[in-house]
């Protein structure tokens, strides 16, 4: 049950197909070139779920410049109220993903999170945590994808160096959301069946 405000701002304000609400199970799809993929998602206690977020309008005051990533967002995204506070779970849906893709999921974490905050300073809600996973049917990460020129193995100057593999395989996304402040999110991949 949400409280009075949360209410309100959910029924005034936010377009009744934008978001579901208090269901303990969502059947969640993404339709691909590659195949159709579903998660079937069990979740306790109040949520929100924005289904096909990446299909949905988002804020539109973001510098959609192709190179900060923020014109992307993921596949779907749900808001789990606990009694320690609001947890964020992102979710991104990939037939294969390999070294490119993670850079891609990561941009899609990073715009996705902060359009959260966003709409969440709107509702009311404090996020408490962020969880992103990635559901993928196969696994084409490879050590170094081009080692005849070394500059592909380095980061731009001032920015951060990411081994994708490492990141993929410990579990946690380091995504910068400010000057000098980089969020890092829990993340779990899924590997699926098609």
């Amino acid at each position: 049950m949400h409280d009075d405000n949360l209410n309100y701002v959910l029924h005034e304000f936010i377009d009744p197909a934008y978001v579901e609400t208090e269901h303990s199970e969502y059947l969640l799809t993404e339709e691909q070139d590659s195949g159709h993929t579903e998660l079937r998602l069990h979740i306790q206690g109040e949520n929100l779920c924005i289904a096909q977020y990446d299909k949905k309008n988002r804020c539109g005051f973001w510098n959609r410049d192709q190179r900060n990533g923020l014109s992307k967002c993921v596949d779907h995204a749900i808001l789990q109220h606990t009694e320690n506070g609001w947890i964020l779970h992102m979710i991104e849906m990939k037939g294969r993903m390999d070294n490119r893709k993670w850079f891609d999921v990561r941009l899609k974490n990073r715009a996705s999170y902060l359009d959260m905050q966003a709409l969440c300073t709107v509702l009311g809600i404090h996020i408490e945590a962020v969880y992103s996973y990635t559901t993928y049917a196969e696994n084409h990460f490879c050590e170094s994808e081009n080692r005849t020129n070394p500059r592909m193995m380095a980061a731009p100057l001032g920015k951060r160096c990411i081994n994708p593999i490492r990141e993929w395989s410990q579990g946690k996304m380091h995504v910068t959301v400010g000057f000098n402040k980089e969020l890092v999110i829990s993340h779990r991949a899924i590997q699926m069946e098609r």
